[in-house]
């Protein structure tokens, strides 16, 4: 299928993908409306950019070849073993037989598959790859495929809150957008699965969001709402355990404790030195002689490059957890401002009291304050349930009327 018939009004543009006025990318098409909504459907293209592949037949008299491997694979996925045992001659019914070996036979098809599609645009020369191919076809067909999509959603009065390559995420979705969606996606080869149905969900950007599922549970994408102390406190309402008042860092060069909780602060001698050698960089006296000095506010125990810690409380002998380099000591990465030790040593130590919980507690307090510039945060994570907006009668049928001047706080009565 050629991609400028099917999608017309594409155009490669200075090295940019355009279409309806969107660049759509050039490995998947992501789009994000941030805000909290409630009884979203999560439609899930199955194996995206494979089917992108054999519907523009990219591998010519093989096409086929590579779409059985897709079938078996999916098939398998949706425990239609009977199927599955009847494709390739009967050879795959051995590894049939229980749910362990077949997990493993489609973890085996998706990497064969997966492979074969990342070949198809490498830089390098291989069987699969179309020299012609200089703007990855394969997963710019999906990308306008879910641009397309999202207009025709949007045109239907529904709001499209998030697509993410092979994904699109609908809020207030009856059974009639849902069908639609799924009957569009067979007019362009696509098959689409309702993955999840999530009863509220607080989105912050395009790759990470909170939400609760229909059945009561919760789910995080994204390091901001992943992270266990959070996710449990804020939302799971799990009991805390000691892997969660931990941290792993790492870096590329090394990390150290500087354990100089009750050494002389020689901040300001590290200061003057950085003057000294700005303006003076030739006084070698002077220099060594406030290094000397500066030494003896610090006591550096190397840790690594990888290292696993707990904040400790003020006074309880932690240290400053730092990374090196070129000879040079920086705060590591959301360290800064708390004094560390190594978790085993905690651990083995029961020094548990002594870790600072305030690291974790700032990270919740920022979590609910992202929360709370896109509605009702109490509401949010109450057991409240989530009333929809009127739905109205529309050109292509009913759809939900939103009040685009009221914020979204939760249940209507309160808006």
């Amino acid at each position: 299928m050629d991609i400028i018939n099917a999608f017309p009004g594409y155009e490669f543009v200075d090295g940019k993908n355009i279409y309806r006025g969107t660049d759509v990318g050039k490995g998947g098409y992501v789009y994000a409306e941030p805000g909290m909504y409630g009884n979203i459907a999560l439609l899930d293209v199955a194996s995206m950019h494979p089917h992108s592949a054999i519907n523009l037949n990219a591998f010519g008299e093989y096409t086929q070849h590579f779409k059985d491997l897709v079938d078996a694979r999916i098939a398998i996925k949706r425990k239609d073993f009977d199927k599955a045992r009847k494709m390739f001659g009967g050879k795959l019914a051995p590894y049939l037989n229980d749910e362990t070996t077949a997990k493993n036979l489609t973890q085996a098809l998706k990497i064969a598959i997966n492979s074969v599609y990342g070949l198809t645009s490498a830089n390098f020369d291989n069987p699969f790859r179309d020299i012609r191919n200089k703007n990855n076809i394969i997963a710019l067909r999906g990308a306008l495929f879910m641009r397309t999509l999202q207009d025709e959603v949007q045109k239907r009065g529904f709001k499209v809150a998030h697509i993410k390559t092979d994904s699109i995420k609908i809020p207030d979705a009856t059974p009639e957008i849902i069908e639609f969606v799924m009957d569009f996606g067979r007019q362009y080869g696509y098959e689409f699965e309702h993955e999840a149905t999530y009863e509220r969900m607080c989105l912050v950007n395009d790759a990470v969001y909170i939400a609760k599922y229909d059945n009561g549970e919760w789910t995080a994408t994204g390091t901001q709402f992943q992270i266990p102390y959070v996710f449990k406190k804020l939302f799971s309402k799990e009991e805390i355990l000691f892997d969660d008042l931990c941290e792993t860092k790492s870096v590329t060069s090394s990390l150290y404790l500087d354990m100089n909780e009750n050494l002389p602060d020689v901040s300001s001698l590290e200061k003057e030195l950085n003057k000294v050698l700005k303006n003076s960089p030739g006084d070698e006296n002077l220099i060594n002689n406030l290094k000397e000095e500066i030494a003896k506010g610090h006591n550096y125990r190397f840790i690594g490059k990888v290292g696993r810690f707990c904040p400790i409380k003020p006074g309880c002998g932690g240290g400053l957890l730092m990374r090196e380099k070129d000879g040079k000591y920086y705060s590591a990465t959301g360290a800064k401002g708390y004094r560390w030790l190594e978790a085993e040593i905690v651990e083995s130590l029961g020094r548990v009291d002594d870790i600072d919980e305030g690291h974790f507690k700032e990270m919740a307090d920022t979590a609910i304050d992202t929360i709370k510039k896109y509605g009702d945060y109490e509401w949010f994570v109450s057991d409240a349930p989530y009333s929809p907006p009127i739905f109205i009668e529309g050109e292509y049928g009913m759809h939900p009327f939103y009040d685009e001047d009221v914020p979204f706080i939760g249940p209507n009565e309160d808006k």
